[in-house]
């Protein structure tokens, strides 16, 4: 259940055997006369800068806890404006949050009891825990659209932020039975206006597949950064700094999504961690046939993983 890839030309996502295959049928007759952005990071900025490449004339309403990095995604965009509270983007046709997972349930079920129009979506890399936040909270989800961009990298501020980070990317979308297909509809037209691949997909399939695509390496890179000795830092050769770089993400922003997706992490680690022992075992073997034969294996997957982009 943990196998997976990714095929954005063809606008296509396999997990296993199942597979969803993403039309662009966008609806032309969609306008947004204004769009909401709660989050000034990365992710917030990149689709500020989006914005504004393919929709110019669509107001930008930015909030972020930090009025430094609002005013800075404001800017990003040439009708962007800083406002001070959730509620002033009740009125936006469209809202993102794309704030830390650990912010975003709340965040959500806030901009739902505002009432009004605006359709909210998120960019959070678990969803299974946010989807129970907002179901448990009793707001009427309708206009909730669950979402994640497969984007993004180390540094987590604005400072990095261009629209190149998400065109030609994928954007999960992860509808509920409490999802109004209205809502989704609008979603989807929005994003593939600002050219990324949707895909749709059950919040919990999601966080299988982001659990052994982004999780797990994570997870792996801050256990082996750990493991590194201050006086053999010189010695610790490409291998083992290409591994560990991962770890020079925000630890706060990796704790709080290592917790919100922690069941399907550990069940992935298990595996992980079975497959090591298997490897370890094989090189205690006279013959080496069945280590060669399973290090092969690995050498092609990563092969075929580099033509799958």
């Amino acid at each position: 259940p943990y196998t997976g890839w990714l095929q954005s030309p063809r606008n296509r996502v396999a997990i296993g055997a199942k597979a969803v295959i993403v039309h662009r049928n966008m609806d032309r007759n969609a306008t947004f006369k204004s769009i909401g952005l709660v989050g000034a990071g990365l992710i917030g900025g990149s689709l500020a800068a989006a914005l504004d490449r393919l929709l110019p004339e669509t107001a930008l309403r930015v909030y972020d806890i930090s009025p430094g990095n609002a005013a800075y995604v404001a800017e990003r965009h040439r009708r962007g404006d800083v406002v001070g509270a959730l509620g002033a983007l009740a009125r936006c046709d469209i809202v993102f949050v794309a704030t830390p997972v650990a912010a975003i349930g709340g965040q959500v079920i806030e901009l739902l009891r505002l009432g009004g129009e605006a359709i909210v979506i998120d960019t959070g890399s678990a969803k299974a825990a946010i989807v129970a936040a907002v179901a448990e909270s009793g707001v009427d989800a309708g206009r909730f659209v669950p979402g994640h961009p497969l984007a993004g990298g180390v540094s987590t501020g604005p400072g990095l932020a261009t629209p190149d980070n998400l065109t030609g990317r994928p954007f999960v979308l992860t509808p509920t039975d409490a999802t109004a297909p209205d809502a989704v509809k609008r979603a989807r037209g929005l994003l593939e206006t600002l050219g990324v691949s949707v895909i749709e997909m059950a919040p919990d399939v999601h966080d299988r597949l982001l659990a052994l695509g982004s999780h797990l390496p994570h997870l792996i890179a801050f256990a082996l950064a750990g493991m590194a000795e201050e006086g053999d830092f010189e010695l610790l050769p490409a291998s083992f700094r290409g591994v560990a770089a991962f770890a020079a993400s925000d630890p706060q922003m990796w704790s709080d999504i290592f917790r919100a997706n922690s069941e399907e992490l550990r069940a992935v680690a298990d595996l992980f961690k079975k497959r090591l022992d298997l490897i370890a075992a094989m090189a205690d073997e006279p013959a080496p046939g069945a280590l060669l034969e399973s290090l092969r294996d690995a050498r092609s997957r990563t092969n075929a993983l580099g033509e799958s982009l």
